[in-house]
């Protein structure tokens, strides 16, 4: 069915339609990117958390990996990236950043039961038992007078709360994933295809959705490591070559794109059967650089 569903993309691409999954490719998103030595952290941190308050985590995230950049291991930014990214239902992810956040303040109550949250619903509960002893431990020290008591008390139920993990129909989730990104509906897009990942770590069509979704979003690092992870999985998915090309070139990296370009080339040779969907990728790279 997937296969069906990325030959249909794929055509509607080649005859001139604009696919949905690629719809976002040609309009979306500035093509001037600032240098990250000329932004305020500060201010772009206050501008994605309140892109977390509205829910609206696509547009949180490529302004927390400015900000991490500029400053790794700020355990605030390490956290609202959490979040962000278990709004998108990457807990992987998530855990990365809530991990940092908690090593760097060891106190900070929030980061610790989101830490306790992710690990449970990873399925590791001896380091959700480990993150939960936290919150009590700095509970006892509290005893209901400390600033923090409700945001422990909170901690303890979210880790708490964490029951039996839903099995996910990664073929379900794949169709419901194309659903979402015909309809230009990125941030459940980039949740659906971390859910068949979760499930399928080797599902090279799903990396590649969830990074043509990412890139239409303008998270164009997120979308470079998606689409990077499915050439990994298939060295000869062309499709995932072209758009990983077309990021490298937005993202100013011109010689990168270059040679994407020149072994997609070189490969038509060697790939006669292929030549059509080799020119389709060559193509989307063009667009980019022209630009």
């Amino acid at each position: 069915m997937k296969n069906a569903i990325l030959a249909l993309l794929v055509a509607s691409a080649s005859s001139g339609l604009a696919a949905p999954a690629h719809a976002q490719y040609t309009g979306g998103g500035s093509t001037q990117l600032p240098t990250t030595d000329t932004m305020d952290p500060t201010a772009l941190y206050k501008q994605a958390v309140e892109y977390i308050q509205g829910k609206d985590y696509v547009r949180a995230v490529p302004l927390l990996r400015d900000v991490l950049a500029m400053r790794e291991q700020d355990p605030a930014s390490n956290l609202m990236m959490g979040v962000a990214q278990i709004g998108l239902g990457d807990l992987r992810e998530a855990q990365r950043h809530l991990v940092r956040a908690v090593s760097e303040k060891p106190d900070l109550v929030d980061a610790v039961g989101r830490l306790g949250w992710v690990q449970a619903r990873l399925g590791n509960a001896d380091e959700a038992a480990k993150q939960r002893q936290k919150l009590v431990n700095l509970k006892d020290r509290c005893k209901a007078a400390c600033p923090e008591a409700s945001a422990i008390e909170s901690g303890i139920a979210l880790i708490d709360g964490v029951g039996a993990v839903a099995k996910v129909s990664a073929a379900a989730r794949f169709n419901q994933g194309i659903d979402h990104i015909a309809a230009r509906n990125w941030s459940e897009a980039i949740v659906a295809f971390n859910d068949v990942l979760a499930a399928k770590p080797d599902d090279y069509e799903a990396a590649l959705m969830k990074g043509q979704a990412q890139a239409a979003s303008g998270d164009y690092l997120g979308a470079r490591t998606s689409l990077q992870a499915a050439i990994r999985l298939q060295p000869t998915l062309v499709e995932a070559s072209g758009r990983l090309g077309w990021i490298e070139a937005k993202l100013g990296n011109t010689d990168a794109a270059a040679k994407i370009r020149a072994e997609l080339v070189a490969l038509k040779t060697r790939a006669p059967g292929a030549v059509a969907a080799i020119n389709d990728a060559i193509a989307v790279i063009d667009t980019a650089l022209a630009n």
